[in-house]
């Protein structure tokens, strides 16, 4: 709440809502139910590859590292 609430009619505090809930309408007709799925799917694919390329550079031997062969390895691991 603000301070200028306290100073406006109850018609004029009701016509303000209704003209921030029609300003705010166009913002979620984007949001429609088809919409929405498409936009989560959207979401899910690019947080599935940043996944995938944390992993492989977290997979990724640094620099100057030699990369360690099934050869190399002590017995039992």
């Amino acid at each position: 709440m603000d301070a200028r609430d306290d100073e406006m009619s109850p018609s004029e505090t009701a016509r303000q809502k209704r003209r921030d809930r029609d300003a705010e309408a166009r913002a979620r007709a984007g949001m429609k139910t088809g919409l929405a799925k498409q936009f989560k799917q959207v979401l899910d694919v690019q947080r599935r590859r940043a996944d995938e390329v944390e992993r492989a550079e977290r997979d990724e031997p640094s620099p100057g590292t030699p990369a360690r062969s099934r050869k190399n390895r002590p017995a039992g691991s």
